[in-house]
């Protein structure tokens, strides 16, 4: 092989290299980016969906179950209509509960474009039987995830 193909084979060898770096660089900005606006988002959810889901007042309870089961995706969709259907309906009636959220900081735990963990800390008010309520600070694990309609959900809740 002559010196110039030579030349010429290692230029070429080196574009490749050269264009391969440039394009998993690329990937990873635009995953970053991607994760940095699910991040924004989701955070932003978890402000706001903490308190539907755990809002409710015995005197507009239909409502408030439609609400709280807006604000859910995926299989925990399905596993928080079975309590608030089977523990939060009977009880909220049955004690004329209301109970309503307010949340003070919201953390992020981890992130990715399609999934976000949060860390919520809010004051939980619960009121029986027309009695004032009894406020409590709490946490909870928060996950998020995009619904149908690409709006972020609460696909996970864990107040443990």
């Amino acid at each position: 092989m002559t010196r110039s193909r030579l030349l010429v084979a290692t230029l070429g060898v080196v574009a490749l290299v050269l264009a391969v770096v440039v394009g998993l660089l690329a990937r990873g900005v635009v995953a970053a980016a991607r994760t940095e606006d699910a991040t924004r988002e989701a955070t932003r959810a978890a402000g706001e969906l903490t308190p539907v889901l755990l809002g409710y007042d015995w005197r507009t309870l239909d409502d408030d179950v439609a609400r709280i089961d807006s604000a859910t995706t995926g299989p925990f969709a399905e596993q928080n209509r079975a309590i608030v259907a089977s523990l939060v309906v009977p009880a909220a009636i049955g004690t004329r509960a209301s109970s309503s959220a307010a949340v003070a900081r919201v953390a992020v735990v981890s992130a990715a474009p399609d999934r976000v963990e949060t860390l919520v800390l809010y004051a939980q008010t619960t009121a029986r039987g027309g009695e004032p309520g009894e406020t409590v600070a709490r946490s909870a694990r928060v996950v998020l995830e995009p619904g149908p309609d690409e709006r972020w959900l609460v696909a996970g809740f864990d107040a443990s």
